[in-house]
């Protein structure tokens, strides 16, 4: 149950007077990093600011995200569908002085979540996937979508991502097709300019609405149980105000979104928030709920049976049962046949949950078992275990687990007594435990013409077969079965080599050494070329090196305003200073990003310039 009050209605609208607040967050995720937003008439007027700084690479670990290839002054907003059907949002960017400022946007979802909190920690914690896909830059001819033809949407949505565009004025729309209520989207919000400002969300078209319920909640997750976290939130965030609760047992926070974990039903009672902003203070008050916990007791507390006799269970403590053994009543009648632990759940009137359980003791003759055989330096327990027993081996210890180590094969002998009076006695045979060890003739080489030649020597005791496993994964030999092999490397890396020594009673012991192959490695970028002369001579702009995996190389170049004129992943590709026209690019200086990985699959990315001279 979530407990909602007018209190940030009122605060909203302070603020809204207040002026425009700089937004600096560079990650949903930071604090007040993310924020809600409804395309109805603002009915609390809540202003949503532009973002100033950074840039979203922070969050989405790249530069560039969906369709957007830059994220300058980052914004993050999402809605909450509250009736289904399509939706056009028309976004508008606003500088202070009020003159259109570039707003380019990406929006993804649906997203399912059972309120707010959990819909931010979802984001945060990886559970929700923001895809990084695209399909261009969308920008609909004044906004015109055909609900009933997907041509009209621009290739969107993609993966999940719903809607994305770049274009270089103050206004966009955003087209969600057919949500449903409560789903969730995020929006990303780009300010080109950096300087502060104010966005406006209005609905051009569609039959959905988006919840501004979000906007003016003061809330709780309450009523809970005993145990459970209590999470209060107020989710109109505005820079400057200063928060402070108060509650029950002299608790104190003076954050805006406090935590409470572990609660008690002494935390119980009202809560009152209070917010200060230049001078002006807003109070306001919610009540809480902790239930106790149901007390469940079983009896009899110690139970104990022998030879197949019948037993009670009686619990108590609660209004609803459920056992492990699929009964509903309070009592249970059970016929053991060994030692055996019954649970129960109990749930009292108010839905809180404990549970408990009690093990009856079984003496049986038969009841206790060993296994065959084992190896030595592993652990022998007789099963079930029973701490009630006796246990008495011909070693002379007296626990129902012991830890063998022989040379030889040893048979060990247990007598158990129960408290029933039934007595059994087992065996086992432990068998020695073979010792891997191996050296190499090198664990460092660098390869020559394409191969590395390793030779392994085997030093174990005790072995009558070998497994060895070389960690080149994927290639032929990988694997052998003599005592000491050699390999062939034809790949540079850190290899895991791995020694398995075993006997003819499965008798096993592994180690496991690492070999570092590598390979030269040497990469040269220019720094002009010619391609005006035309003489064969640097007329290509291209790096040249060795130790260079040819797989995922790229090279981009772009001019003075940013502008991508020239890509390719072609290992030492090189560029011929043609523009994407056809024609020969204008003399002056050019900005190069070099990505390549090497035979350790290690990535190196180069940045520079190239002069284009004649």
């Amino acid at each position: 149950m979530k407990n909602r009050s007018i209190l940030c209605i009122l605060i909203g609208l302070f603020f809204l007077i207040s002026g425009v607040q700089q937004l600096r967050a560079q990650s949903p995720c930071d604090v007040n990093g993310i924020n809600p937003f409804c395309t109805d008439d603002n009915p609390y007027g809540i202003t949503y600011n532009s973002g100033t700084s950074g840039d979203a690479s922070s969050f989405f670990g790249s530069s560039s995200y969906a369709c957007l290839y830059s994220m300058p002054a980052p914004a993050y907003y999402y809605l909450r569908i509250s009736s289904p059907g399509d939706l056009l949002i028309h976004i508008r960017q606003v500088s202070v002085g009020g003159y259109e400022i570039d707003v380019d946007f990406a929006c993804w979802g649906p997203f399912n979540a059972s309120n707010e909190s959990a819909f931010i920690n979802n984001l945060c914690t990886g559970q929700y996937n923001l895809d990084n896909v695209t399909s261009g830059s969308h920008v609909p001819s004044g906004g015109y979508h055909d609900p009933n033809n997907p041509s009209s949407w621009g290739g969107y949505p993609n993966g999940n991502l719903v809607d994305c565009s770049y274009s270089a004025v103050g206004t966009e729309w955003c087209y969600i097709p057919n949500a449903q209520v409560g789903q969730y989207y995020i929006l990303l919000l780009t300010n080109y300019s950096r300087s502060a400002g104010t966005i406006t969300f209005s609905q051009s078209s569609g039959s959905a609405n988006t919840d501004c319920s979000l906007l003016a909640s003061v809330s709780h997750n309450g009523p809970l149980c005993e145990g459970e976290t209590l999470i209060f939130t107020c989710d109109n965030y505005q820079a400057g105000a200063t928060y402070s609760w108060t509650g029950p047992n002299n608790w104190t926070s003076n954050l805006q979104n406090p935590v409470i974990q572990n609660t008690t039903a002494a935390m119980s009672g009202t809560y009152t928030f209070q917010m200060i902003h230049q001078g002006e203070t807003f109070t306001e008050s919610t009540s809480v709920q902790i239930y106790p916990l149901p007390v469940v007791n079983i009896t009899p507390p110690n139970p104990a049976v022998c030879d197949g006799d019948t037993i009670s269970l009686q619990a108590s403590g609660g209004g609803t049962y459920e056992w492990s053994n699929g009964s509903t009543d309070s009592i249970i009648t059970v016929v053991p046949t060994q030692t055996e632990t019954y649970s129960v759940t109990v749930t009292s009137d108010f839905g809180c949950v404990s549970s408990s359980s009690a093990t009856i003791r079984y003496g049986q003759t038969n009841s206790y078992s060993l296994l065959d055989e084992i190896c030595s330096g592993n652990r022998v327990s007789v099963s079930p275990y029973d701490p009630s027993v006796r246990y008495v081996w011909n070693s002379g210890e007296t626990s129902y687990s012991i830890l063998p180590q022989v040379s030889v094969p040893t048979q060990y002998v247990v007598v158990i007594t129960d408290t029933n009076g039934c007595v059994v006695t087992d065996s086992i045979m432990v068998y020695p435990t073979p010792v891997a060890d191996f050296i190499a003739d090198a664990y460092s080489k660098e390869m020559e013409e394409g191969m590395a030649v390793i030779n392994f020597t085997d030093l174990s005791e005790g072995t009558e077969f070998w497994k060895w496993s070389f960690g080149d994964q994927g290639a032929s030999g990988n694997f052998s079965d003599v005592p000491s092999p050699l390999y062939v490397y034809t790949r540079p890396g850190l290899y895991n080599i791995c020694q398995v020594v075993s006997t003819a009673h499965n008798c096993a012991d592994t180690l496991c050494r690492r070999v570092l192959i590598t390979t030269p490695f040497n990469f040269y970028v220019p720094n002009s070329f010619t391609p005006y002369r035309q003489n064969g001579l640097n007329d290509i702009f291209a790096p040249k090196g060795i130790g260079i995996m040819p797989e995922n190389y790229e090279m981009v170049i772009y001019n003075q305003y940013g502008q991508l004129i020239f890509k390719t992943n072609e290992l030492f590709g090189g560029w011929n200073g043609s523009l994407p026209n056809g024609e020969i690019a204008p003399l002056g200086v050019y900005v190069y990003r070099i990505t390549l990985y090497d035979f350790s699959e290690d990535e190196k990315i180069y940045y520079g310039t190239v002069t284009l001279i004649r």
